[in-house]
């Protein structure tokens, strides 16, 4: 049975990885395009063409730690330490360098792209061997979502730092804290990197088992198919708010700094509280059920938002707290419903990384969508990011973007995760 140390000292790498994760789709796109004056539609394209290449590598990725002899911790601690070292700079551009140049603009997109691909790429080593690793601890289910409860928890309490200070667009306190976040989860991990440890001989690249199995073969797996393809809907519908929630909040609603950052804190915080019942709910309902009234509950709060105007920042806390209490499920309850799948397919043990690189392949392609797709189509219909006297028809826009298109993509998702077998049955 996994304790409550080990739980918590194996989720807390979790806070860094979100932490991270959330400047790439949440500030990154306000910040070069305000403060170095960069064209939001071409922002848009190099988080997109940035997006893409990380999320083709994640495959790649996975499978080479499923063949590495080094295990799953090595690869954890690589990914955290180039991790926190690329989102420095990636979050503190050096803005007056910059617009000293007359390509100023270039050498902006130039940054943002190469550092914002080192991060993405080193994010990903860490994260899929950080997911892999609870999957490969153990086989019992309830086991496995406790470590994923305290790893989803731990990165609630990482986003919900993140987005406080992001909706401050203090790059330097990012820095900082990621950097101690970093090093805590190195050492706290490194005493129980053992737990789970893979057996040498299914590790290895020269393994014939390990060589014979391809990507094709996880695709193979039937529910696994029909699972990546709601969750890769589910993840669009979320994909596009998270790009737009800074310009929703701040040129629709009106919303200051502070105000923003209480919102996303509310929210996410929402998502940190409901985690434990969502785990619970999970076990008495059954994961899939439990997922799909939690997506029912988002798109009701959600929908609300299409009604709100300038000065609606209490209605808009009111749905900030419904969909954040949705989000705990959608954090539980997708991750485990994979490991069973992972495990009644007999992958446990020597194919978990292969698995969550697709998996995050789809995350990512949904990302690089919202970004690459909803910002140049804004930027077409004119809205321009921090200009209080906009069209009227762009904030129009805007507001479908950000709430009408997600909570169309989510209903399609609840049918589609409705036809997937239950658990008991896969």
């Amino acid at each position: 049975m996994i304790s409550l140390s080990q739980s918590i000292r194996y989720g807390l790498p979790g806070f860094a990885l979100a932490f991270s994760a959330l400047p790439l789709y949440l500030l990154t796109p306000s910040l070069y395009a305000e403060q170095l004056g960069l064209n939001l539609g071409l922002v848009g394209l190099v988080l997109m063409s940035t997006r893409l290449i990380d999320a083709i590598a994640d495959p790649l990725i996975g499978r080479q730690i499923d063949q590495s002899r080094s295990g799953l911790w090595p690869w954890l601690a690589a990914g955290l330490a180039v991790m926190v070292l690329s989102l420095a700079l990636l979050v503190n551009p050096p803005v007056a360098w910059l617009k000293e140049h007359q390509s100023s603009a270039t050498l902006g997109l130039l940054w943002m792209g190469l550092t914002a691909l080192v991060l993405s790429l080193s994010n990903s080593v860490a994260t899929l061997a950080h997911q892999s690793w609870a999957v490969g601890w153990t086989a019992q289910a309830k086991a496995q979502s406790r470590l994923i409860a305290g790893r989803e928890t731990w990165a609630l309490i990482g986003v919900i730092t993140a987005a406080m200070i992001a909706a401050q667009q203090s790059g330097k306190w990012m820095a900082i804290v990621v950097t101690i976040a970093g090093l805590i989860g190195i050492l706290l991990t490194f005493g129980i990197r053992h737990f789970g440890a893979r057996p040498k001989s299914k590790a290895t690249p020269h393994h014939p088992d390990a060589q014979q199995q391809s990507w094709r073969s996880l695709l193979e797996v039937q529910e696994f198919r029909r699972l990546l393809f709601a969750y890769s809907i589910n993840a669009l519908a979320n994909a596009i708010p998270a790009t737009l929630v800074l310009f929703f909040m701040r040129d629709l609603l009106g919303a200051s700094h502070d105000h923003s950052s209480l919102l996303l804190g509310g929210y996410f915080v929402a998502a940190a509280l409901s985690v434990a019942f969502w785990s619970w709910a999970s076990q008495v309902l059954g994961i899939i059920k439990s997922w799909r009234i939690a997506m029912t509950i988002a798109v009701a709060a959600f929908i609300w938002t299409l009604s709100l105007g300038p000065g609606d920042t209490a209605g808009f806390a009111l749905v900030c707290f419904a969909t954040g209490f949705a989000l705990g499920a959608e954090l539980v309850c997708p991750p485990a419903l994979l490991g069973l799948i992972i495990d009644r397919a007999g992958h446990r043990g020597r194919l978990e990384a292969s698995y969550f690189g697709v998996w995050n392949l789809v995350i990512k392609l949904a990302l690089a969508a919202a970004a690459g797709f909803a910002l140049p189509a804004l930027a077409l219909l004119n809205y321009i990011p921090g200009q209080s006297d906009a069209q009227q028809s762009s904030l129009i826009a805007l507001q479908w973007a950000y709430a009408g298109v997600p909570c169309l993509l989510k209903c399609i998702a609840i049918v589609f995760l409705g036809k997937l077998k239950s658990p008991e049955k896969i």
